[in-house]
């Protein structure tokens, strides 16, 4: 062939007589005749550089009726900038042919250029980008020398790579995506349910594995029953609630298509055991491998572990790392001592949430779409706040050595792994079932996650397993979990056993603490001065709280700490009624209300003494801007109540 070298160097559009040329010359026979020959003469032609322009439609024709020439003719030359070549320029020839493949996307939240691989998201590195851009690109630029001009092939360097990465005309170009689903979910799209495309699907800027499972949808509700009862049946769980909350832990990561956004926040589900190896992580761990095929244990978050990643600082980078990656998922196992952490609190709840990338000064706000859920036996303890944002799946298992149980399906974790495809056609039966009996709303109501409580309820209900909301007494509601809540609960209870309706002063209920048979407040030394102020500060807290349907009251909260008294009274807090948020109505009923409902339905005064009788504590902050006396917007406030100045002139001066 002749002067092949100045072909590879100048790059010249390949003409009709050197296409004939190439035809006769490395083919035997005529081209697609002979796959053999025809691929060798490819290679052939790689080695030596000959790249047919990509402008030249005829060509392009004549090699993709080639089934063994795609390869060759996806390669396009594109000359670097300089030389009169602008960046932008540049970017944009490079954005048009790579916006057509599955390599790169856009992530809007974090401003950033992504690939997917099998760990979910990675930014992709001016580095990387240079190799990723030769796979559709072959790079030549101009050089001078004392002969003239020479074309040369060239690769781009990591600033103009870096360049292009950051160019909006690249950016807005590229397909832009928000999530990865690891298996089909049912989403509600148009009034009726659908499943996301394999691959990148722009209804819902998704991407979806090929080698997903694929969804049956001819299975029954009762083989999808059958199939969860399968997998559940050998967990040696305390109760019949705990295996339904485990059925509920599972399908939870599966209802997000189903949410009114994929970021509605769901409960965090806590897997707790009397003792070691009851298999808690391993009845976690099924959830983890059906959405996601493998089962991924974080470290503990609790606080009691020694240099964890329970501190605020470590687990605000390891959700954000999450977040960067686009998890569905993250469990935390083994955690011990007391779980008390304000990141997770608002993470559980938070559907934006945003913190500063590490090493840059970019605080993105990310889209929460993981689902939560955490281990530990039986001792370790959580805040009130998480504790109201959990359900929890306890283990109890009363034989001496745990190895010797023997089990119908003894590697279960396999079995699962490998039944994917029935497992998630199983769930997808309830959701069928749920959806074709006009999607009714679960009996029971969480407040926490309202939309998590009327699906999933709904769907469990419908299917007849039960309802994961019913109120758990030994785990629901922070009671038994919380340390504090728990002691200061069986305070309440023996006080009023004791001294129902009865004033009684701090001396006097320290003394039915120390002589108590359950052993109450153990780490308050009595006889210090500092832990009495301490254990002050936490009764005070709990003055017009309600535990086991008991009220503390104090006599008067205007008089020395040293001198109040205080009363466990008997009565039943409404946490059901809906009444109107007005100032009229809280003053014609005395009940005390925020946001529309009925916090407490009792006469009985939180203070004894002047017009306030009936608020509320004023340690609790209303949050309001409106008098509550009158309803005029204010900006003053007695005691953190809002109270315009004209109705302040009624107030005692002792409230004040």
């Amino acid at each position: 062939m002749e002067n092949e070298e100045s072909l590879r160097t100048i790059n010249l559009p390949l003409t009709t007589k050197i296409k004939r040329q190439l035809a006769s010359t490395f083919l035997e026979k005529k081209p697609g005749k002979d796959k053999k020959n025809f691929r060798d003469s490819i290679e052939f032609i790689k080695q030596k550089g000959l790249r047919p322009a990509y402008e030249d439609e005829d060509w392009i024709d004549f090699w993709k009726n080639q089934d063994c020439g795609k390869e060759l003719i996806e390669v396009e030359t594109i000359e670097l900038p300089g030389n009169g070549i602008l960046v932008s320029e540049f970017a944009d020839k490079l954005v048009n042919k790579i916006k057509y493949t599955d390599d790169l996307f856009f992530r809007e939240d974090m401003r950033e250029v992504v690939e997917i691989t099998n760990l979910g998201f990675n930014i992709v590195k001016p580095a990387r980008f240079i190799t990723i851009a030769e796979k559709y690109f072959k790079p030549w630029t101009t050089i001078f020398t004392k002969n003239g001009k020479m074309a040369v092939d060239r690769s781009m360097n990591q600033q103009t790579a870096n360049v292009v990465l950051s160019s909006p005309n690249f950016q807005d170009k590229i397909n832009s995506i928000k999530r990865i689903f690891p298996v089909p979910l049912a989403i509600e799209y148009s009034g009726e349910l659908t499943f996301p495309k394999k691959g990148y699907d722009k209804r819902f800027e998704s991407w979806l594995n090929y080698n997903t499972p694929n969804i049956n949808p001819n299975i029954s509700i009762e083989e999808a029953k059958e199939t969860l009862h399968n997998i559940y049946k050998e967990f040696c769980f305390q109760e019949r609630q705990d295996y339904i909350n485990a059925i509920a832990g599972l399908i939870t990561p599966f209802l997000r298509g189903l949410f009114s956004d994929f970021n509605v926040r769901t409960p965090m589900f806590c897997y707790m055991a009397n003792r070691e190896r009851a298999g808690k992580d391993y009845c976690a761990g099924v959830t983890g491998l059906v959405l996601e095929g493998y089962n991924l244990e974080e470290p503990p978050i609790s606080s009691g572990e020694y240099k964890s990643s329970g501190t605020n600082d470590e687990l605000r980078k390891k959700l954000v790392s999450g977040l960067i990656a686009g998890k569905k998922r993250m469990h935390f196992a083994n955690n011990k001592g007391k779980l008390n952490n304000a990141v997770l609190e608002g993470f559980l709840t938070s559907k934006i949430f945003s913190d500063r990338l590490l090493g840059k000064n970019d605080s993105p706000n990310f889209s929460n779409e993981i689902d939560v859920s955490i281990s530990g036996n039986m001792g370790m303890t959580f805040t009130a706040d998480l504790a109201n944002r959990s359900r929890f799946v306890r283990l109890f298992l009363d034989i001496e050595d745990a190895n010797q149980r023997q089990f119908d399906n003894p590697n279960l974790h396999k079995w699962v792994q490998d039944n994917r495809s029935l497992i998630i056609s199983s769930i997808y039966a309830l959701i069928r079932n749920w959806y074709e009996k006009g999607k009714p709303k679960g009996s029971l109501p969480f407040a926490s996650f309202p939309e998590w409580a009327e699906i999933c309820g709904g769907i469990m209900e419908c299917a007849g397993i039960g309802n994961p909301c019913v109120k758990d007494e030994k785990a629901g509601q922070g009671a038994a979990v919380d340390e504090d809540t728990e002691e200061m609960k069986l305070l309440f209870e023996i006080a009023n056993e004791k001294y129902e309706d009865q004033w009684l002063k701090k001396d006097e209920i320290r003394r039915i603490i120390q002589t108590s048979e359950d052993p109450m407040f153990v780490y308050i030394d009595w006889n210090n001065m500092p832990d009495q102020v301490k254990f002050a500060k936490k009764l005070d807290k709990f003055v017009g709280r309600i535990l086991s349907d008991i009220r503390l009251i104090v006599e008067n909260p205007n008089t020395r700490a040293s001198r109040r008294k205080y009363k466990f009274s008997k009565e039943t807090a409404n946490f059901n009624k809906n009444v109107e948020n007005s100032s009229h109505n809280h003053e014609k009923s005395g009940k005390v209300v925020r946001g529309g409902k009925v916090l407490s339905q009792s006469k009985i005064p939180i203070y004894n003494k002047g017009k306030l009788e009936h608020g509320e504590n004023p340690a609790i902050s209303y949050h309001l801007t409106t008098c509550e006396k009158c309803g005029k917007e204010t900006e003053n406030e007695i005691k953190e109540i809002p109270i315009c100045e004209e109705c302040a002139k009624e107030i005692p001066e002792e409230l004040k």
